[in-house]
This record gives C-alpha cells, sequence and structure tokens, in this order.
C-alpha cells in the first residue's frame, strides 16, 4: 500500500503531467482591469491520476508564487490569478481558484518566461512568450492588451509559437468603446483553439 501511494505522488509530480494551458499576461484593461489585479494562469492536468499541486511553485526568475492544496482532477484546469476578488468581479464565483502565497509573478507585457516547478523544484514546464504571438501582420497580437489571453492549441504540442495563440471566445458581455465583444479567455475551461 505504501509502494503504491509513493509510486502514486511520483507520478503526479512528474514533469509534462501538469502543464501551462492558458495565460492572461496583458489584460484590456479598459474593459477587463489593471494587469496587477488581472493577470492569470491556467494549468491543465493532463495525466490519469488527481495531483495535490500543495509545495508547486509558478515563477518568472523573479518572483514566486507557491500553490497551496488543491486537488487537480484528471483532465481538469486550475487557475492561479493575481487577486482573487477582482478576477471573481470579473468572471464569477464559478471558477475555483487555486490558493496560493508567495509575491506574484507580474508578467511582463513584452515577453517573459513562466516556469512551473514540482514541490522538488523539478522544472515541470518553461514557457517564454512574446507580444508578437498572435500578431496579424501589423495588427499587435489581440492577447497584448486587446483582451484575449494566450492559449495552447494542443496539450501535447511544444511551448513555442505554433502551438500558443489568442483566444477567440467572444462570449464576454462587455463590449469596448467601439461596441465590440471583447474576449477574455477561456480561465477554468477548454481553450476556444484547441486543436
Amino acid at each position: 500500500m505504501i509502494f503504491l501511494l509513493i509510486l502514486s505522488a511520483i507520478v503526479s509530480q512528474a514533469p509534462g503531467t501538469v502543464i501551462l494551458n492558458e495565460v492572461m499576461y496583458n489584460p484590456d484593461g479598459v474593459t477587463l482591469g489593471l494587469d496587477d489585479h488581472l493577470e492569470w494562469i491556467e494549468i491543465f492536468n493532463s495525466s490519469t491520476e488527481a495531483v495535490n499541486l500543495s509545495g508547486m511553485m509558478i515563477s518568472d526568475g523573479n518572483n514566486q508564487v507557491y500553490l497551496g492544496h488543491y486537488l487537480l482532477s484528471p483532465g481538469s484546469f486550475g487557475v492561479i490569478c493575481a487577486n482573487d476578488e477582482s478576477f471573481k468581479a470579473v468572471y464569477g464565483n464559478s471558477i475555483r481558484l487555486v490558493p496560493w502565497s508567495g509575491e506574484w509573478t507580474r508578467l511582463r507585457n513584452s515577453s517573459d518566461e513562466i516556469i512551473l516547478y514540482s514541490e522538488d523544484g523539478t522544472v515541470m514546464e518553461s514557457l517564454r512568450y512574446e507580444e508578437s504571438w498572435g500578431a496579424n501582420g501589423a495588427e499587435p497580437s489581440r492577447a497584448d492588451g486587446g483582451g484575449a489571453s494566450l492559449e495552447r492549441k494542443n496539450a501535447a504540442g511544444p511551448d513555442d509559437e505554433t502551438n500558443w495563440q489568442p483566444s477567440e471566445d467572444y462570449a464576454n458581455p462587455t463590449p469596448d468603446n467601439g461596441g465590440d465583444s471583447v474576449c477574455w479567455g477561456t480561465p477554468g475551461a477548454e481553450n476556444s483553439i484547441s486543436d
């Protein structure tokens, strides 16, 4: 019995089990709110086992966010946000948020690296995003302050521009100043651009 518990803990903390899945690194300040309040990171459990996130860490190389007790079921999503109250005011109370301690990573709007560590300090995944990801010629990426998040298309795909694009879910009720729908991402749910 003890052997099975140890084996389960090792499998659930293996690199690739919990992955970075969606990032709101530059919220649309006009309709969504300030970066310091509405940045968030979504993770996904791609394994067949539940994973306790307690002790795992997310960092941008400067600040550390230590994840609290949260049992992430197989095939489910966890959202880590900069400010719980601001997040709930925008997205509602139905999305379960992962508790954390430490200092929020304050994601850079131009480019940054997000590193997910297991409880023992092993790098589980690393994502270096660029503001140009999803840009269309001279048009900036919608994920760079246009209201969209940056979503992973394929859970098994690489952590580069070919597998990360701006979200396309425009079901949110708040229009921009011109009356156009604004996409605020899909926290806690399947990505709008998944393969």
